[in-house]
């Protein structure tokens, strides 16, 4: 099964001549023609391929929901992927955002786009360092077009956190995946192999815990953050679109500097993509 995507408009860097000092990095890169590594919130460096469940991407077509400044895009291109990456137009202010009462969120998304059009510089500013034929379409993953096509693999990492409809957007992601989809979201420092848990992780064998989704909002918290997901709930939502595989690790990223624990969960899909109804 081959992509299809004649009609699919690609976005374009707004100028080939994106200076660094244009440029807001969410995570740490180290980038051809820089002396030192970018600044950023994450550092995915040592731990990456933890974080994207150890797949091997080479020779494979990827979607990814949510590149931000492209860390992982360019890791799975250098990997051997082929990527197409989904992301919110940055002249749009169609954003998942909480409308708390209380707090003038719509300040707090004013200047959100601020900082997201530095960071839309900062995807291409590294697309071009890395010299990388990733492609890029701009549009909310309620509205992804049919005509993206097929991929073997899709990636949501961080991401599910941020959408008001996570089932959704797994709906939309897994119907145009051939193969599997890798999801990464924070949590699970209580389920890591240690003596502080052994009592904890025995029980779980027996009884384990329910697949739960937690509203986060509250007036104390930003506008950005609908979710916390747990590993069962993920691993659910993908058994029912016919993907009924699944693998789970945990894993120590760095942010601001801290250590910081999050989990993966890989699934693979067990149903033809023709057969899928959704």
């Amino acid at each position: 099964m081959y992509n299809d995507m004649k009609n699919l408009n690609y976005t374009n860097p707004p100028t080939n001549e994106i200076l660094i000092d244009d440029c807001l990095f969410y995570h740490i890169q180290d980038l051809p023609g820089l002396t030192e590594p970018t600044k950023g919130v994450w550092d995915l460096r040592a731990n990456v391929d933890e974080y994207l469940g150890k797949v091997d991407f080479k020779n494979k077509t990827v979607l990814e929901l949510g590149p931000s400044t492209g860390y992982l895009t360019f890791h799975m291109e250098k990997l051997g992927g082929d990527i197409t990456s989904i992301d919110l137009d940055i002249n749009s202010k169609d954003r998942d955002v909480v409308p708390r009462v209380k707090n003038d969120w719509k300040n707090e998304l004013e200047n959100f786009m601020i900082d997201e059009s530095k960071r839309r510089n900062a995807f291409w500013y590294a697309h071009k360092a890395n010299n990388s034929n990733s492609k890029l379409v701009e549009c909310h993953i309620n509205d992804l077009p049919d005509d993206i096509g097929f991929y073997d693999i899709s990636t949501i990492c961080a991401v599910l956190l941020h959408i008001q409809n996570p089932f959704l957007a797994m709906q939309k992601m897994l119907a145009h995946t051939k193969e599997k989809i890798i999801i990464t979201e924070l949590g699970g420092y209580q389920r890591i192999k240690s003596f502080r848990n052994i009592i904890r992780n025995l029980i779980r064998r027996f009884r384990p815990p329910p697949p739960t989704m937690t509203f986060l909002p509250n007036q104390h918290r930003a506008a950005f953050k609908w979710w916390a997901l747990s590993p069962e709930i993920i691993i659910n939502i993908a058994k029912v679109l016919g993907f009924e595989k699944s693998t789970v690790t945990y894993h120590k990223q760095i942010a601001d500097g801290k250590p910081v624990w999050m989990f993966t969960v890989v699934c693979e899909r067990t149903s033809l993509i023709k057969d899928s109804n959704y």
